[in-house]
């Protein structure tokens, strides 16, 4: 069994074109639903599961509590790096699924990473023959030597466009760089403010409970304000751009 976890993004697009391509058999597709998604996501999911089934694969969606709930149980944001929304709402719910699909744990799980992708990926093995995050499984990431041209080409050869920014699995993640909390459109931002308002105030720090730190953000404090913040231009690529490397956050 192969077990591909993927967003609908470019990355995951090019890793199941990939596998399709190399004739892989027993092919699973994963999506695990953060309830954090934009509202437009849905129907990329629906051709990235056609692509899918329409080439003999299985498409699953995988639940979770979502992340609005997740913060609300929390009393507060995820912040940046390998933060508690990974575990909460992709690993924990994957690892569920993995054991009810997989019981003897003999399944090769694939992820679309790239070592081109950034620094934090550079070094990004191949091949993983326990993976921790999954249940003891072997990783499988066949596209970390791929160059962004290569990538693109499997991606349109899948038939689909090249998106110019990454999944929008999560909208925004915590993770985000200046130029994706950028595209947020008024309605995100008025639903991520009312989210941020009933969260209320840390009891010590007296604080607004903000979806980004403000340090991290010259003082903007909530995500009006960090989208204006969001709207200037020193954005340097690599530098604002940060990355979850559980093995399950798309792209």
């Amino acid at each position: 069994m192969n077990i591909i976890f993927g967003s609908g993004g470019n990355d995951s697009v090019a890793l199941v074109q990939w596998a399709i391509e190399k004739g892989l058999q027993d092919l699973h597709v994963a999506y695990s639903n953060t309830g954090w998604a934009a509202d437009f996501w849905a129907e990329r999911l629906d051709k990235f599961r056609a692509l899918v089934e329409d080439n003999g694969g299985k498409y699953h969606e995988i639940k979770s509590e979502g992340m609005v709930s997740l913060v609300t149980r929390k009393k507060g944001w995820p912040r940046n790096g390998m933060a508690f929304c990974s575990y909460d709402l992709k690993i924990k719910p994957a690892m569920e699924w993995l054991e009810k699909i997989d019981q003897d744990a003999s399944a090769t799980c694939l992820v679309g990473v790239r070592r081109e992708e950034s620094a934090r990926r550079a070094q990004w093995p191949e091949w993983v023959e326990e993976s921790a995050n999954h249940g003891g499984r072997s990783l499988y990431s066949p596209l970390v030597r791929y160059t962004e041209r290569e990538r693109d080409e499997l991606i349109l050869r899948a038939g689909f466009d090249v998106l110019p920014h990454r999944s929008m699995e999560c909208y925004p993640c915590v993770n985000a760089s200046k130029s994706d909390i950028a595209m947020l459109e008024p309605s995100r931002i008025d639903y991520i403010e009312s989210v941020e308002i009933g969260l209320g105030v840390g009891k010590v720090s007296g604080k607004p409970k903000t979806m980004f730190r403000p340090a991290s953000k010259k003082g903007a404090t909530g995500i009006r304000d960090v989208w204006q913040w969001s709207q200037t231009s020193n954005y340097i690529k690599g530098q604002d751009d940060m990355f979850c490397d559980s093995g399950f956050c798309g792209s």
